[in-house]
């Protein structure tokens, strides 16, 4: 007969056996999140174009945005919308400039907790920036070189009140896909091409 009370007490300890053997598998053929961000640091610019979906509890149907999104080191990421409407968002430094409607509007990081976050989430990820990953978000890696999922969970009481988790997955030194889960339970989509 099988004692349950043993078996739920076993079922964590093997479940981080396993996440251990997991995480040593990926070591073994030498991919792990320094070397994903080695990676990712090899590429001194990137322009690409995107495809965005935000899902909400509040619309039947996604936004659906496109655009393009660009970098340039050490830590210019600039998000161009073209569609539905043109709008852009561009981090540089310790500032967001927002330019809607032809008005421009420039917003300090260090005076908004929660942009600058989401800034050194662009930057870290895009520019391979792992110190910057780490001082924000808890990070862990799934899948393998031709396939992988980087999951940041943020670190920051604030920035967790409204950001649940954001996940980036792509194959080698290329990101294919950006979500942003935040904790009303929207979510957004970002495919990048």
């Amino acid at each position: 007969m099988i004692n349950t009370r043993r078996v739920r007490i076993a079922l964590p300890f093997m479940a981080a056996l396993l996440s251990l053997a997991a995480a040593n598998v990926a070591r073994a053929d030498g991919f792990d999140i320094a070397r994903l961000m080695q990676l990712l640091a090899a590429t001194p610019a990137m322009e690409a174009s995107f495809i965005e979906k935000k899902y909400s509890a509040l619309l039947s149907e996604p936004v659906v945005s496109s655009g393009k999104l660009l970098y340039r080191r050490p830590d210019v990421v600039e998000k161009n919308i073209e569609s539905p409407r043109k709008e852009s968002y561009r981090f540089a430094g310790d500032q967001l400039l927002l330019v809607r409607n032809g008005a421009e509007k420039r917003i300090p990081l260090s005076s908004q907790p929660l942009l600058s976050a989401f800034a050194a989430s662009l930057r870290g990820v895009i520019g391979g920036d792992l110190a910057l990953l780490r001082n924000y978000y808890q990070l862990s890696l799934l899948g393998d070189l031709p396939s992988w999922r980087l999951e940041m969970t943020p670190i920051d009481e604030d920035t967790g009140r409204y950001v649940q988790l954001i996940v980036v997955s792509g194959r080698a030194g290329r990101i294919e896909q950006i979500e942003v889960h935040e904790t009303s339970g929207d979510h957004s989509v970002l495919q990048v091409r």
